[in-house]
């Protein structure tokens, strides 16, 4: 595998499905929030961090490009 395809994996795939896991374990599980409120704050963090992620693969794309 080429290292583009090793960080989109960890960057688009791994990062984000770890963050949802542990998220979910530790406020519903472990601090006992309601599930609606767990789901709609890790996703919301979720968006935020794809759209700062896909800007800076979008410029490192252009460079490499180039």
């Amino acid at each position: 595998m080429t290292k583009e395809k090793i960080y989109f994996i960890g960057y688009f795939l791994l990062f984000p499905l770890v963050y949802m896991i542990v998220s979910f374990l530790w406020r519903y599980v472990l601090r006992s929030n309601s599930l609606g409120e767990v789901f709609t704050d890790a996703l919301s963090i979720l968006a935020i961090y794809y759209f700062i992620v896909s800007f800076f693969f979008s410029i490192r794309w252009c460079k490499h490009s180039k």
